[in-house]
């Protein structure tokens, strides 16, 4: 299989976990740690293993920290039930700072302006307010002297009948 790398940011470190191996009968330590990949359009967390104190000691994860992983994906049968589970191993970590562009978005700042600034939305419009009970649904009319204009009515057709 192909190497297998991701970058990302450190979000747990799970406790450490010991054995003693029941073949060799020597100890054994490993460490669990979750990397948050944030390339795409969602962040994407893994699970991977460090085994072996050495190993643990000298790739240093911290929490928080910015690293590259480089990474073995491998699949075992379980003895008991038959079922497949996937290990996630590391084998390097190379720390490192995010790239320029990652900066910028998890530092951005509102640019500041010299100008009073204009908001880029529209004007806001006047609110339609429900008119109260009994009240005309629209706003009067007026005429060109600012007289209310009166409704004409029309009554009901004289043969019953609708004229459309």
């Amino acid at each position: 299989m192909s190497e297998i790398t991701l970058s990302g940011t450190i979000t747990a470190i799970l406790p450490a976990e010991q054995g003693v191996s029941q073949k060799t009968g020597q100890p054994w330590v490993s460490q669990e740690y979750v990397l948050c990949h944030e390339q795409g359009q969602y962040p994407r967390s893994v699970c991977f293993r460090i085994f072996g104190q050495e190993k643990i000691q000298q790739a240093g994860i911290q929490m928080g920290e910015y690293c590259t992983v480089h990474l073995n994906i491998d699949a075992r049968v379980s003895q008991k039930n038959g079922k497949y589970f996937n290990s996630i191993d590391c084998w390097k970590v190379d720390h490192q700072q995010p790239t320029q562009g990652y900066q910028q978005q998890t530092q951005y700042q509102q640019p500041q302006y010299q100008q009073q600034a204009q908001s880029p939305l529209p004007p806001q419009q006047q609110q339609y307010q429900q008119p109260a009970p009994g009240a005309a649904p629209f706003p009067p009319q007026v005429n060109a002297q600012g007289q209310p204009v009166q409704p004409q009515q029309q009554g009901a057709p004289q043969n019953g009948k609708l004229p459309f």
